[in-house]
């Protein structure tokens, strides 16, 4: 008897148990929390609609501004913009190309970044959001001499390759890259304070440069065309690769822009 008073007390609280769960399960959800099992709800603030953000501004291209609704969706969906440690662009990316939630509809939606112009957008977001953590001003005149000197060696290999859409996406991305560098220089400064005179690598890389371009072009198929019609295209294009080239001799007076310039070219045209 005394057996069968302790199954039931058993029973008895195992289905209290279940009743008070299933209760809290079905429980009604406040907006931002998670439902279907692991995806955010996010709702548009009409009020916010209007309110516009400008995530990228440049002379060369069409400026990138989204509304204060999309810039809230895009900081709850994807952390890793305003990450505590940012990892490099190509890092972040990886594995954050798009997420899923629930919108003010209660259907499930996605928010996406997964294609080459996408791509180009998150690089663009994450620019924004690093700058603002390094800081505009601070570093501006650093981050202006990284730009320059990643559009040139995007540029000269653009020239080497007879253009395509690979060099234009970069482009833009090269940005995000550029705000990383000075996110190095910010943790690492005295990394970059080298003692020695760097002058002698600086050569030797200028030097590199200037033969891989002289190897390359003599494969040119423009100086056949020259020697025969003597149109002067491969005269034109010798002078818009130096060009680049002068860029590079210019701007990089110090072991930091160096070093940034080397990792840069390694990592995307090597």
């Amino acid at each position: 008897m005394k057996n069968k008073s302790i199954v039931l007390l058993i029973s008895f609280s195992f289905l209290l148990g279940c009743k008070e769960q299933k209760e809290e399960t079905i429980s009604e959800k406040p907006v931002g929390t998670l439902v279907n099992g692991c995806l955010p709800r996010l709702t548009d603030d009409p009020k916010l609609e209007k309110e516009e953000i400008i995530i990228y501004a440049d002379n060369d291209e069409d400026s990138l501004i989204i509304s204060k609704n999309e810039m809230n969706k895009i900081e709850a969906l994807f952390p890793v913009f305003k990450a505590d440690f940012p990892s490099n662009p190509n890092e972040s990316y990886a594995g954050n190309s798009w997420k899923k939630y629930i919108n003010q509809d209660g259907k499930e939606d996605s928010f996406t970044f997964g294609s080459e112009a996408g791509q180009d957008y998150f690089c663009l977001v994450y620019t924004y959001y690093l700058k603002q953590k390094n800081g505009n001003e601070k570093f501006k005149k650093e981050r202006e001499t990284l730009i320059e000197l990643y559009r040139a060696v995007n540029g000269l290999y653009q020239g080497l390759n007879y253009g395509g859409t690979y060099f234009g996406h970069q482009h833009k991305r090269l940005n995000a890259d550029a705000e990383y560098s000075i996110y190095q220089l910010v943790i690492g400064k005295e990394y970059y304070e080298k003692k020695y005179d760097f002058k002698k690598q600086k050569k030797l890389y200028i030097q590199s440069l200037i033969q891989y371009v002289a190897d390359e072009e003599s494969q040119n198929s423009y100086n056949e065309e020259d020697r025969i019609e003597g149109n002067g295209k491969n005269t034109r294009r010798a002078k818009e690769l130096q060009k680049r080239i002068d860029i590079l001799q210019k701007l990089i007076t110090n072991y930091f822009y160096l070093n940034q310039v080397q990792n840069f070219e390694i990592t995307y045209y090597k």
